[in-house]
C-alpha cells in the first residue's frame, strides 16, 4: 500500500482504497494517520510492527494493528532457594484488527478469526465498513462489540 496523494480520497473518513477505475495492478492507498487518529479517539491501541504472518505471506511485512481488548496477563512463581521468583508473561492482544502491507487483514474477534483481502475501508463512527475481495457487499463491524467479551 501506498500513502495518500494529492487526488485526495474517495472520503475524509477512507482508510483504505484503490483510485476509481483503477485496476488490482495499481497499488491501494492507506492514510495511516486516519487510522491512528481514530484510534485515539476511541480509546483503542494502535501498533505497527513488521514480522511474518504465514496465513498470508511467506515474507515479513509492515503490519499495523488496532487493538481492541488485551488478554490477561499471566504469570507463573517459581522458589529459588530462599527466594521467590515471578515471570509475567508479554501483554498480548486479544480481539484485534491487523492489516499488512499489501492490503490483506486479519481480524480476531471473541470467538473467530478471519483473514481476508481488503479493497476498501472507511470508518464510520466506532465501526469500521470495509470490502474485501472473498465477501460479497460492504460490512459493518462495529469495534464496541470487540471491547467486552460478549455475555
Amino acid at each position: 500500500m501506498e500513502p495518500p496523494t494529492f487526488r485526495g480520497k474517495p472520503s475524509e473518513t477512507h482508510v483504505i482504497w484503490r483510485r476509481s477505475g483503477a485496476e488490482e495492478s495499481v497499488p491501494k492507498r492507506f492514510d495511516e494517520r486516519e487510522l491512528r487518529a481514530w484510534c485515539s479517539t476511541h480509546g483503542f491501541d494502535f501498533e505497527t510492527d513488521r514480522r511474518v504472518d504465514h496465513d498470508r505471506s511467506e515474507d515479513p511485512r509492515e503490519q499495523y494493528r488496532t487493538v481492541f481488548a488485551w488478554a490477561d496477563e499471566e504469570s507463573e512463581s517459581f522458589g529459588l532457594g530462599d527466594d521467590e521468583w515471578e515471570i509475567a508473561t508479554q501483554e498480548t492482544p486479544r480481539t484485534f484488527l491487523e492489516i499488512d502491507a499489501k492490503g490483506e487483514a486479519r481480524l480476531k474477534t471473541w470467538t473467530e478469526e478471519y483473514v481476508f483481502d481488503v479493497e476498501e475501508l472507511w470508518l464510520d463512527g466506532r465501526s469500521f465498513v470495509f470490502r474485501a475481495a472473498e465477501i460479497d457487499g460492504a460490512k459493518r463491524l462495529d469495534a464496541g462489540k470487540l471491547t467486552e467479551p460478549p455475555e
